[in-house]
């Protein structure tokens, strides 16, 4: 997913410059969310036009804060990858991978949600096929103490002290 300020640029701008002007000069503004009712128009007190959820922001912030970043020296795996609990209880146990750029994670850029239940691809970015192969060896090494994290049996510490790398 894009970041959250860069996703709401682009609603922005996605709009008519006509329907933009209408709504500004209207004092309302989008409100957009992760789920729930359709769209509403409020009443706005200033700029900006688009506007996030208050409730999607705290849930992206505690799934960003509750990840943990490993790189290739730890894993095996040739881009970075990330671990988190299910801090949003909105997705299946699944590990997050950096393609682009492919060790870290940043502002606008690319990645994608690999399921620990079966390995395959979930949402993102297209994983190269060799890339793919190397994070289902890693999800297969540690199917059991990456479901514990998630399920938040175990603390970060134990996680690093559980994990195994694969040969890359």
């Amino acid at each position: 997913m894009e970041g959250l300020a860069e996703l709401l640029e682009r609603v922005e701008r996605s709009l008519p410059p006509a329907l933009a002007r209408e709504l500004r000069q209207g004092g309302y503004y989008l409100t957009l969310g992760s789920s729930g009712p359709a769209p509403s128009l409020s009443p706005a007190p200033s700029p900006p036009l688009v506007r996030l959820d208050p409730a999607l922001e705290e849930e992206e912030i505690a799934e960003l804060e509750a990840m943990a970043s490993f790189g290739p020296a730890a894993t095996g795996v040739s881009n970075t990858i990330f671990i988190s609990p299910d801090v949003t209880g909105r997705h299946a146990a699944r590990i997050k991978v950096a393609i682009d750029p492919p060790h870290s994670f940043k502002p606008g850029g690319k990645d994608s949600s690999i399921s620990i239940a079966d390995g395959s691809v979930t949402a993102g970015e297209h994983v190269p096929p060799a890339l793919l192969r190397q994070l289902q060896q890693f999800i297969d090494l540690n199917r059991e103490v990456l479901l514990a994290y998630w399920d938040g049996r175990i603390d970060t510490a134990q996680l690093v002290a559980g994990l195994k790398s694969i040969d890359p």
